[in-house]
């Protein structure tokens, strides 16, 4: 299943054999340096997570900054011809990878949040990450067997993987709007981050936020329909419901 925007890359071999793993770096320099800033993006995650050489807030500006580059990397790849007006930004915005860009931009220019908010982007850092071992293995079989295995593992696990970060980015909204109460966000954050998920929701490549909105409407609807609710809980969840579905955007065909 897509969820970023992965392309397809070259077939991998020459024809006669397969490719040393200096000649598949360099037939992908592009592709390596996303590698590269995608690990870069989960080192800093980890470091947020458990500090060691970085201060938590040094390290989550890092990790956001890492995951802007790779964003614009792969919008380079997808979008063609970038430029100043409305119809190429309407193609970025159209992008996964526009998304993320948008999102890294929020948070960057906003006080430390909490590592919460880098769980999106470190989760597809790992997988695409992963993606891109596995084809450099097939190319090369540079890669350990055990190696391999743990990541064959991992992407039993990919569709699991894809609804936490599509959990996460529908819970961020509630952070944005106590951040606001706290002073760790401006009054506009939570207004911006409503249109972010409003991309995500409408996003053609990756249906996961859907999916995430849709289990927690059942999951409301159960809680609504069970004898031991209480009137009041009851009736502040299905207002919540009916406002959700005011603000949801149509989601395009196609």
């Amino acid at each position: 299943m897509d969820t970023e925007g992965d392309h397809d890359e070259g077939a991998a071999g020459n024809g006669n054999g397969r490719q040393t793993l200096s000649e598949y770096v360099s037939e992908r320099r592009l592709e390596a340096g996303i590698f590269v800033l995608r690990m870069s993006t989960i080192l800093h995650g980890l470091l947020a997570l458990v500090p060691f050489f970085l201060r938590p807030a040094d390290a989550y500006q890092r990790c956001l900054v890492s995951y802007i580059a790779v964003s614009a990397f792969r919008l380079s790849q997808r979008v063609t011809g970038l430029g100043l007006n409305a119809e190429c930004i309407q193609r970025i915005l159209s992008e996964d990878s526009g998304h993320y860009l948008f999102f890294c931009f929020l948070f960057a220019t906003q006080n430390f949040a909490g590592i919460v908010v880098l769980i999106p982007i470190c989760l597809f850092s790992v997988l695409h990450s992963l993606t891109f071992v596995r084809k450099l293995h097939e190319a090369t079989g540079s890669v350990p067997s055990v190696v391999m295995n743990s990541i064959t593992t991992l992407f039993n696990y990919q569709q699991h993987l894809l609804m936490v970060s599509a959990n996460t980015e529908i819970m961020l909204m509630l952070l944005t709007i106590m951040g606001v109460f706290g002073g760790t966000f401006s009054i506009f954050v939570p207004f911006m981050y409503y249109r972010f998920l409003c991309m995500r929701y409408t996003s053609q490549r990756n249906p996961y936020s859907q999916y995430a909105f849709q289990s927690l409407r059942l999951v409301v609807d159960h809680t609504c329909t069970h004898p031991r609710c209480p009137n009041v809980v009851r009736r502040l969840l299905q207002a919540g419901v009916r406002m959700a579905a005011r603000l949801a955007p149509q989601r395009m065909a196609g």
